[in-house]
């Protein structure tokens, strides 16, 4: 079954935390149209607040790491979980006794994961935000545009 993974990051700083620069990052998007490659690869977009937050893309052939997302396929089913893979100096504010199941898709579906992470560097904190987009058995290059079948908000406030 054809397994597509698109990645879109999105890194900024305490400039356009609040205010004008999170309206601004409030209406960036969470998916991007797929570019013609054959399954399977992993779509990553990249957006910076340094640049402006204009997207920049890379395509690779095959799965993502194992150290980025658990996937198991299995009796025409596939089971997502994405891995949390902040240095543990990072903090998502969340319970980390807590994570939310994986999810299990069926041919045709489609899963959302979103996790943000609140990172140290030597200027300071910078902040991320992971969504993590799959298609399995879908490969159209709108199929990301659309409602997903599946949405895992794993957000917090940071």
């Amino acid at each position: 079954m054809d397994i597509v993974v698109q990645w879109v990051r999105v890194y900024w700083t305490k400039e356009s935390r609040g205010g004008p620069g999170a309206v601004r990052r409030s209406v960036l998007p969470e998916a991007f149209p797929l570019p013609e490659a054959e399954p399977p690869f992993v779509h990553e977009m990249h957006m910076l607040e340094r640049n402006g937050f204009s997207p920049s893309t890379t395509v690779t052939s095959g799965h993502p790491p194992k150290s980025q997302v658990e996937m198991t396929e299995a009796d025409n089913c596939l089971r997502v979980l994405p891995v949390r893979d902040a240095p543990e100096w990072a903090s998502s504010g969340l319970d980390v006794t807590w994570r939310p199941a994986a999810v299990t898709m069926r041919p045709r579906q489609t899963l959302r994961w979103q996790i943000n992470h609140r990172l140290t560097a030597e200027g300071g904190w910078y902040y991320r935000l992971d969504t993590l987009n799959v298609s399995y058995g879908n490969r159209t290059t709108e199929v990301f545009l659309r409602p997903p079948t599946h949405r895992v908000d794993e957000r917090s406030l940071l």
